[in-house]
């Protein structure tokens, strides 16, 4: 395959203006309205880098011929969102001299142990041929650098739409939330199933319903069916904590979410990713420590706490502050390639 000279990349780029080209995993269209959690990182990361005036493309679509013609060697970054595909665009950055970044979203990433076997391990075989990773967070970076990883690993967490959640500063209805895909890794049965016995806890579940061995018919567990991203947006913010018992999570979306919302988290030490556990309103535990006394302790306390919060979550976590740190991070990478 004919390799692009330096001189006939990129002509006519805007000074200081980048062009990217996000790639995407090709199920799901783009914005998702649904729970593509990835898909909607995709939509939100092109939203707040044009709010910064560069210049984004996305591709959502498998194969050679759509890569092809998507011209990805006229790009200053290439960044596949999808790390099943990293055979493809490894070999295709090989060829083409592409700036390419990849970005895993596995929830185990973190977690070698829990890896699926022969499936992550070839993954991750064409990750360690990756010149460039934007890792989310620092203990997946510690992961694959102890796994032989030597190329240029970054750590770019995922980010939220502060100002689109709504927020109220007032208590909450003291009751927790449980947000996301009903499925096993998030472990939603077992913590139902914990709630029901010791009593005194309210806890809302909601969510697409994978797992059948989960059983809300109890008065202090609710089922409450699927919500909209428009109603997540909205309601969030009349509880007083959000409850994530996950076996694995790569950066929960949903975390940042509800602490825009104001609420306090209890979280599995697997689904803690960036957070400051110093913070009075995060509570990290593992399901069979002080998990359920967390959930109450939290939701007692969430309203001294909910303007600090929001703050927070604003400040560390907003996409206009990851995209800024988006921009500054994967721009260094280049300048030191000399490809800006």
């Amino acid at each position: 395959m004919y390799i692009l000279p330096g001189s006939q990349k990129r002509k006519g780029r805007d000074k200081g203006k980048l062009e990217i080209l996000l790639v995407g995993p090709g199920i799901m269209p783009i914005p998702c309205k649904g729970w593509g959690a990835v898909e909607n990182v995709i939509w939100q990361q092109k939203t707040y880098l044009e709010m910064l005036g560069h210049h984004v493309t996305i591709l959502n679509k498998r194969g050679f011929l759509p890569a092809f013609l998507q011209r990805p060697w006229m790009y200053d970054v290439v960044h596949l969102h999808y790390d099943e595909l990293a055979r493809f665009w490894v070999r295709q950055a090989g060829l083409l001299d592409l700036p390419l970044f990849i970005t895993t979203h596995y929830g185990y990433a973190a977690c070698p142990e829990k890896w699926n076997g022969d499936y992550y391990d070839r993954i991750f075989e064409w990750l360690l041929k990756a010149d460039r990773l934007i890792l989310l967070s620092d203990e997946i970076k510690k992961t694959f650098i102890e796994r032989g990883y030597s190329g240029n690993a970054c750590v770019i967490p995922n980010g939220t739409e502060t100002e689109r959640i709504e927020f109220k500063e007032e208590r909450g209805n003291g009751k927790a939330i449980c947000l996301g895909k009903i499925e096993p890794r998030k472990m939603q049965a077992r913590l139902a199933e914990r709630i029901k016995n010791c009593g005194g806890i309210s806890c809302d579940f909601v969510g697409p319903m994978i797992d059948q061995g989960f059983n809300a018919d109890d008065i202090y567990v609710r089922y409450l069916g699927h919500w909209s991203r428009d109603e997540v947006y909205k309601n969030l913010t009349e509880y007083s904590c959000l409850v994530l018992a996950s076996e694995g999570e790569a950066h929960p979306l949903v975390v940042m979410e509800a602490m825009a919302a104001g609420l306090s988290v209890v979280v599995t030490p697997e689904a803690s990713a960036n957070l400051d556990k110093d913070m009075p309103w995060i509570y990290i535990s593992g399901m069979g420590d002080n998990f359920i006394e967390n959930i109450r302790h939290a939701c007692e306390h969430n309203h001294i706490y909910r303007g600090r919060i929001r703050m927070y979550a604003r400040e560390n976590f907003d996409w206009k502050v990851i995209m800024q740190r988006y921009v500054d991070t994967v721009g260094n990478v280049l300048i030191s390639e000399n490809r800006l």
